[in-house]
């Protein structure tokens, strides 16, 4: 039996043919032309003609071809093993919807058809013969009708090659856009093959010759996506190869033994053996030249593996394609950019493999695992705890549910624990074939190129700039900790489980081999043991400690000095040991720890970069930092026994972020230095919170803040004149700082301060918007030019008498916030406020008149200025009047309320959030023509599907509220809370709030509307 399988162990055409006629003429050509172009192909060659019936193998064979061509040739009739084929194939053509090519050769077509010349006589010979049975016969000569009038090729008095090239053709026709009979556990496997289909572009005629690069971790199905996606188009080339694992050729052979391999396949060369290594490359470049060539090189983990091969682009015809499988993306930008600088025709494109799907590593589980896809056995409910185990890695889902098959729920659990600490060894070796060597010749790189490298040899990848890796490969990487040493945990590289490090830490046993302790997971210290502290002294070669542990015994006199990263969660020591020089140390994390002072002297710590000792209750002072200069991070928050900080932090050159939020002991911050430059790169700064703060720093040499946050300094009065010098400043924050009593005039050259919240500045004399300010009327009269930028401003409950008309200078501005203030009207130059999507006049209870204005429906920044200031994600538009008593708008707010929404609907896009307008008034506009009173609750249905240009929905409401004041730091205003809307439809349910300060149990909803 001669034929060809492919790799999922089907075939794509079977040939049917009575062998003297065809097989060492006709058959065998088109066997040799089918099997040239990729296609598989069953031939039965060894046909023994015995028996009544088709061998089970022979009936398998047909049902599982895509194609048949039914070869009818002059004593083809006279075989009933033929016509039993051709029974076969007429059934499954009807049942499987089989294509079937009849192929007419020196016999004419309308013979077969109406069994008339030599097949009349065959037909009566048969009838005798199968007297007894004639079904028999009349099973055939049905068959051989409907076969015989298919659409096929009279191949008499023709070009048998030509021919032969039509009938190849119409075969890649056939099979060209559908997917061979993949496997059953090949599941999504069928868009990532049109994926990389659309990339390949056979059809193209603009590349010359294009790379495709299959990129992906280790198990992840490199190999049999592109051999999926060989088997649907080699086809259309004039020549075709699939060169399985390349590196393990390469390794045993060199590029001579790859070459080998791509002549045999794609020109039928077997003897080579004798051929020079510099002949094999002449006969790849001369064989090949002017072919549309198809080359795939699986597995390939060197660049020398693809450069030297003899393959030259520039001499094959228009359109050839290669695809290269491999862990590692340097190879494929390395040949890509290679070939593009050698042709403009030349290109390359990577595809990145991804993991499976929740509901497609779900799918290959259940058929692994229950051989269904649809279980009902009681193990389904683990089934996620496997899958957050295998996460998508297909080799996994596969391996692990083989494994389970068969297995009881408490043979389950069994099995998830073992493999939590000892995974499968089959996925492992996988795994394992590129890890080592990879990731440890990595790790010894700079720490920029190790990452990339990583990345692009698939070992971890980033995102969100976060860096993530594969469950499975950290497993391999603690298996691989594991073997250095069997049951000696104080000899392995790294410690990350409790009972390990309680061991090794009890026992002593703890060495210099030790480079890592993890112990990351947080959790109630009563659930683990205490722990000795000597034992960390003894691991002299120490360089990564993360610690969430608190609970130690004895004291800890000694820490390595080759620490480059500490993490310890509680520290719950008073300081760090007076021999401790971590020279080379990058980070220093020790939140919510007991120390007092880090250490007495100056310490040379030149690689440190990020301190984190916020909520250390115990800190009373900062260490000297001199020693320190590259510091870029520095995270004091919740300190609240801190009150001194040393000078030297004023020569942090590198500083960009810098947080005393919190500290309640502080009085003084002193943050310049000796050098002219400063805190030249510190860009946040937060001291929000610091309540026995009198004055603020001065800002000299702190040129490049962009954020500065000094909320709830309740003992500041008044602001230093160096704030002016932050000209790169974006946001700025005093919220209650309720003793401010004055704002330097040097605000007004931070042209590109974004955001000012000044709310709650209740003794707060002057807030200069311009050149001059008067104090008298709280704001400054003069132009407001130089706070240009300014988006976001508020002066809620700062007592402001008079608002003057230099703010309608501000026109940028889009949110104002006015609310709980004493003045009278508004300057009708806040109509000039083009961008004002937000003003909030609630509890001005002296205000009477309203400006014309013209709110803008939606705000170009999103929302995200008043986000960063307020720490809300509320960025809803609208206008807020609400107690302010001596107000009557009237009709002017039901025509404000028009044109807003008639914007709204102009630019949609642009809109984020809702919008809302709270005025007073006593009935709903007659614009809503559905009215409920009460506490009505109505459903929206189809909005969206019977209106497809749906913005969105209006509702308006009627309430009476409590008559209170305005205070906003009155015993009250923690009851005051906000009124809900709920909105509602088929799908989803939301919840709105109108973010105005009510007591609720005060209110009344007198109507509820929702537009019909």
């Amino acid at each position: 039996m001669d034929n060809t399988h492919n790799r999922r162990g089907r075939h794509d055409v079977f040939i049917s043919f009575r062998g003297p006629d065809t097989r060492n003429n006709f058959v065998d050509h088109l066997y040799d032309h089918l099997t040239r172009k990729g296609i598989s192909v069953f031939k039965d060659d060894k046909r023994l003609e015995k028996g009544e019936s088709l061998s089970p193998q022979l009936v398998q064979a047909i049902k599982n071809s895509r194609i048949s061509i039914v070869v009818f040739s002059e004593r083809y009739v006279e075989s009933k093993w033929c016509l039993e084929e051709m029974a076969t194939i007429a059934e499954c053509s009807k049942e499987f919807n089989q294509k079937v090519f009849p192929v007419f050769y020196a016999v004419d077509p309308s013979h077969v058809r109406n069994q008339n010349g030599v097949y009349r006589k065959a037909f009566v010979l048969h009838k005798k013969k199968f007297k007894r049975d004639l079904n028999k016969v009349v099973r055939w000569t049905n068959a051989m009708n409907v076969l015989a009038n298919f659409v096929g090729w009279d191949v008499r008095n023709k070009p048998e090659f030509q021919e032969i090239k039509n009938i190849v053709q119409q075969v890649i026709k056939t099979l060209g856009h559908k997917l061979s009979g993949f496997a059953d556990d090949l599941i999504g496997i069928q868009p990532r093959v049109e994926e990389l289909d659309t990339l390949m572009d056979v059809s193209s005629t603009n590349d010359k010759f294009r790379v495709i690069g299959v990129w992906g971790m280790s198990g992840i199905g490199k190999t049999t996506l592109a051999s999926a996606l060989y088997d649907k188009v080699s086809g259309q080339f004039d020549a075709s190869c699939f060169i399985e694992n390349v590196s393990r050729i390469y390794k045993d052979g060199g590029a001579n033994a790859v070459m080998k391999q791509i002549l045999q396949q794609t020109m039928d060369e077997n003897n080579l053996e004798t051929y020079r290594p510099s002949e094999i490359s002449s006969i790849v470049r001369n064989r090949l030249c002017n072919r549309k060539l198809l080359v795939v090189l699986d597995n390939v983990d060197l660049l020398d593996q693809v450069e030297e091969l003899a393959i030259n682009p520039e001499s094959l015809s228009t359109g050839s394609r290669m695809i290269i499988t491999t862990r590692d993306m340097h190879i494929l930008k390395a040949y890509g950019t290679w070939l593009v600088s050698q042709n403009t025709r030349m290109s390359y494109q990577v595809y990145e493999v991804p993991l499976l799907n929740n509901n497609d590593a779900r799918e290959l589980f259940y058929r692994k695992a229950f051989k269904s896809k649809d279980p009902t056995n009681g193990c389904v409910k683990l089934t996620p705890e496997v899958l957050n185990y295998v996460q998508g890695l297909p080799l996994a889902v596969r391996v692990v549910g083989s494994f389970l098959r068969t297995r009881n729920a408490g043979e389950w659990r069994d099995a998830l624990n073992r493999l939590r600490n000892n995974p499968d060894k089959e996925v492992m070796d996988v795994l394992q074939e590129d890890y080592v060597t990879r990731i440890l010749d990595a790790c010894e790189l700079h720490p920029l190129i190790g990452i990339q490298s990583l990345v692009e040899r698939s070992l971890i990848a980033i995102r969100d700039e976060e860096i993530y890796m594969h469950d499975m490969l950290q497993e391999l990487g603690k298996k691989i900790v594991r073997q250095q040493f069997p049951g000696e945990p104080g000899l392995w590289s790294r410690l990350w489980l409790y009972q390990d490090v309680y061991g090794v830490m009890t026992t002593q046993t703890g060495t210099n081999k030790v480079k890592a302790i993890i112990l990351n997971k947080k959790g109630h210290n009563s659930e683990y043991r205490r722990l000795r502290a000597d034992g960390l002294s003894i691991m002299q070669g120490l360089q990564i400690l993360i610690l969430y542990h608190n609970d130690f015994s004895g004291s800890l006199k000694f820490l390595s000095n080759s620490l480059q990263y500490l993490e310890w969660h509680g520290y719950p020591f008073a300081s760090l040991p007076l021999n401790f020089e971590p020279y080379g140390l990058v980070e220093l994390n020790m939140p919510c720890s007991s120390i007092q002072r880090l250490w007495n002297d100056h310490k040379d710590l030149p690689c440190l970069k990020r301190g984190d000792l916020s909520n250390s209750k115990c800190l009373v002072e900062t260490p000297n930092f001199s020693g320190s200069k590259i510091l870029e991070q520095l995270d004091l928050t919740g300190c609240i026994n801190l009150s001194y900080v040393h000078p030297s932090i004023g020569l942090l050159e590198k500083l960009v972020f810098l947080s005393f939020e919190g500290c309640r002991s502080l009085v003084r911050i002193v943050l310049h230095g000796d050098t002219a430059s400063n805190l030249c790169s510190l860009k946040v700064l937060h001291l929000s919170g610091c309540t026995k703060l009198e004055t603020i720093p001065e800002f000299t040499g702190v040129s490049n803040l962009e954020y500065l946050d000094i909320d709830q300094c309740t003992s500041l009065s008044i602001i230093d004149q160096s704030i002016g010098d932050l000209t790169q400043l974006k946001f700025l924050s005093l919220r209650d700082c309720t003793n401010l009593v004055s704002i330097p005039e040097s605000i007004n050259s931070m042209t590109s301060l974004v955001a000012l919240d000044l709310c709650g500045c209740l003794k707060l004399e002057n807030v200069p918007l311009g050149k001059v300010s008067a104090s008298a009327d709280k704001l400054t009269s003069s132009s407001s030019h130089y706070m240009k930028s300014l988006i976001f401003l508020d002066l809620s409950f700062c007592n402001l008498s008079i608002v003057p008309d230099a703010i309608g200078e501000l026109r940028h501005l889009e949110r104002l916030n006015l609310e709980g203030n004493n003045f009278v009207s508004l300057p009708s130059s806040m109509g000039s406020l083009y961008s004002l999507a937000y003003l909030n006049l609630t509890h001005c209870t002296k205000l009477q008149s309203l400006p014309d204005l013209k709110l803008c429906a939606t705000c170009s920044s999103g929302g995200s200025y008043f986000k960063m200031i307020s720490g809300t994600h509320n960025h809803r538009s609208g206008l807020y009047i609400y107690n302010c008593p001596l107000l009557k708008i009237g009709e002017k707010s039901q025509d404000l309320a028009v044109s807003w929404l008639h914007n709204l609907a102009q630019s949609p896009h642009h809109f984020r959030g809702g919008f809302d307008i709270i005025v007073p008034g006593e009935n709903i506009p007659d614009r809503f023509d559905r009215k409920f009173k009460g506490r009505a609750r109505v459903r929206v249905r189809n909005y969206m599907r019977m209106y497809k240009d749906w913005i969105g929905c209006v509702f308006g409401v009627v309430f009476e509220g409590p008559k209170f004041g305005s205070s906003h730091h009155s015993d009250s205003w923690a009851q005051h809370c906000c009124l809900y809307l709920s909105f509602e439809n088929e799908e989803t349910e939301e919840t709105f709030d109108i973010p105005i300060r009510l007591d609720l149990n005060s209110v009344a909803l007198s109507n509820e509307n929702i537009p019909g």
